[in-house]
């Protein structure tokens, strides 16, 4: 996951120094990972081949790739991830120029067939105009060094989805892709809140399917009373594994529930515009498909922890984690890479302690 900083009031996207040291064949902290951890996947960049693509929505897709053993399971913990490896200027990804490659982490969706697993891929698209562009144009606004309206392409997410199947892509699997927090949970934990914005929900998926003793569970973590699902999206289209969330809030519904925050409803207001409409802007395309029981207007924000959350900072048996885009973990409990809460934070306005949030 991409962090960021702040300047000027806009997001700048900063790429985490352990996954620029990933990019190596070998560093220090990958030497003792087999005995961390049972994935097939180890230490080492491993070139996989896509068997199958499997169009989800309408910038997200599903891709299956081939474990280099056909009886083998990915075998990869429940909290943890894989780190994909994409060359920055489209050449094979089993390039050696470490320099000139780019890697990110993601979560398997599915692993229950010997010799495969699935990866869920969410395509980031280039979006607003370049500081280059608005200088040459003369409008930049107030000397800003910041490109306040530009947000470039998912460099990895976008190489994924150029992939053709027959095509490989690098994984590997070190002791940072371990998680935060180990699978069982300890038995303190009563009770999750979990807050996804876009792609962040797989992480959660994979979670809810061993808590909810789906297909990788076993039931050992019968403690976890109760599971609250926090997932943000700019619009209705933009939910991802909606089928299989609905079906587990209907199925569980004593223990899970989902609750989707759909946070476009005022994003095509402009300040001071004139308007007849005394309603404000007409609720998002899809919203009336959603059940009233689970769906709200706006990004999750304090507010929506404390009303929908599991249980709230002062019961100490209550963890909330996190996966999202950047200025999620910066609004709501600080830098992603930071595992404390940093003071003035939503969560921590809510009196959450460092244990309680789990950052992904």
């Amino acid at each position: 996951m991409i962090d960021c900083d702040i300047k000027f009031g806009a997001f700048l996207p900063t790429v985490p120094q352990i996954y620029q040291d990933a990019a190596s064949e070998s560093t220090d902290f990958e030497k003792n990972i087999r005995e961390a951890s049972d994935c097939t996947i180890g230490p080492t960049w491993t070139s996989l081949k896509l068997t199958s693509i499997e169009q989800h929505n309408h910038d997200t897709s599903i891709f299956e790739f081939e474990l280099p053993d056909p009886d083998a399971y990915l075998r990869l913990p429940i909290t943890a991830h894989l780190l994909v490896k994409a060359p920055s200027n489209g050449r094979s990804d089993d390039s050696r120029d470490d320099v000139n490659v780019h890697v990110r982490p993601y979560t398997a969706l599915e692993e229950i067939h010997a010799g495969r697993f699935k990866i869920m891929v969410k395509l980031y698209k280039e979006w607003g105009i370049p500081e280059s562009e608005q200088k040459e144009n003369n409008q930049t606004f107030l000397y800003t060094k910041t490109d306040h309206s530009y947000k470039p392409p998912g460099k990895v997410s976008n190489y994924i989805h150029s992939l053709s199947v027959g095509q490989t892509l690098s994984f590997k699997h070190t002791d940072i892709c371990l998680g935060k927090i180990d699978y069982p949970f300890d038995k303190k934990i009563t009770s999750i809140t979990m807050i996804a914005v876009g792609a962040g929900v797989a992480p959660m998926i994979r979670i809810c399917k061993a808590l909810l003793h789906d297909e990788i569970g076993n039931d050992q973590c019968h403690h976890v009373k109760k599971i609250r699902l926090l997932y943000g999206t700019r619009t209705v289209a933009d939910i991802l594994q909606r089928k299989q969330l609905d079906e587990w809030h209907e199925r569980h519904n004593d223990r899970f529930q989902v609750c989707y925050c759909i946070g476009s409803r005022w994003s095509n207001v402009h300040f001071a515009a004139k308007t007849t409409q005394k309603d404000g802007p007409p609720l998002p395309h899809g919203w009336e498909t959603i059940s009233p029981d689970r769906k709200e207007l706006g990004w999750v924000n304090g507010d929506t922890v404390s009303r929908r959350g599991a249980s709230n900072a002062q019961d100490d048996g209550h963890r909330v984690f996190i996966c999202g885009l950047p200025g999620v973990y910066l609004s709501l409990c600080g830098r992603r890479s930071d595992p404390s809460i940093e003071e003035g934070t939503q969560l921590h306005r809510l009196g959450y302690q460092d244990h309680q949030v789990v950052k992904f």
